[in-house]
Parts: structure tokens; sequence; C-alpha cells
């Protein structure tokens, strides 16, 4: 039987001051944070927290990261995301962190903008 476990935290919103200009940096805005983590075991998962991703600290960890800024650019926030993760919860076998910007100084009407990237663990070398 195979057996595909994710878990994931949809619409955290996050307050940052991200961003290329001094009005972004200055008065800060919010940003939205997917987290999708692919889970790799070996046995069946028990039914214990010391088993399982807390989505809990998911977002405690995406929101101390953010809080680590500022950053110049939201690739930067999620690779930053992404590798937390992957260094926090060894169960992780690949984490995507999605980021999206809803009032990006940008002159077009549009709900948001954002970046997607899916980082993985390398595969073990046979042998």
């Amino acid at each position: 039987m195979r057996r595909t476990e994710r878990v994931f935290v949809e619409n955290l919103g996050i307050h940052g001051f991200h961003g290329l200009f001094s009005e972004e940096k200055t008065l800060g805005q919010k940003f939205y944070a997917d987290i999708e983590c692919l889970i790799a075991r070996t046995e069946p998962p028990s039914d214990a927290m010391k088993d399982a991703v807390d989505y809990g600290k998911l977002c405690d960890l995406a929101h101390d990261i953010s809080a680590s800024g500022p950053f110049n650019l939201v690739e930067t926030l999620a690779e930053r995301i992404g590798h937390g993760v992957m260094e926090n919860f060894p169960l992780v076998k690949s984490v995507r962190v999605r980021i999206r910007k809803p009032k990006a100084p940008i002159r077009h009407f549009l709900d948001n903008v954002g970046v997607e990237i899916t980082l993985e663990r390398d595969a073990p070398s046979p042998g």
C-alpha cells in the first residue's frame, strides 16, 4: 500500500517589512504564506505529537523568520522559511513555500503577487 502524508498551513498572515521601497521597509505590510510538507516515514504514524510535524511550530517558524528581516525580496523570505523547515523537522522529505504579497506597489489591479519554492532532501547515495 502506497501512502502519502502532507502537513500544511494555508493563508498564514505575516506582517513584515520586506520589499525594495523605503515605504515598505518603514510601514511594513501583510504577507500570506502557504507551507506544505511531504512527510517521509519508515513506520506507520503513531498517535503522539513527537512523531508528527507540528503545524503550530511551522507557523511560529515562518513568523520568526519574517521578523528576522527585512528582506528585499519575497524570494529570500520563502527560501529562509523552506530551509528553516528542513532544518527543524527531520520527518519532512520536501517542503513547498508560497509567499503572496497582496499590496505590491505596482500599478495593476490584482489579488496577489508572489513566489513559490520547493526544497527536497537529497536522496541518500547508493552503497
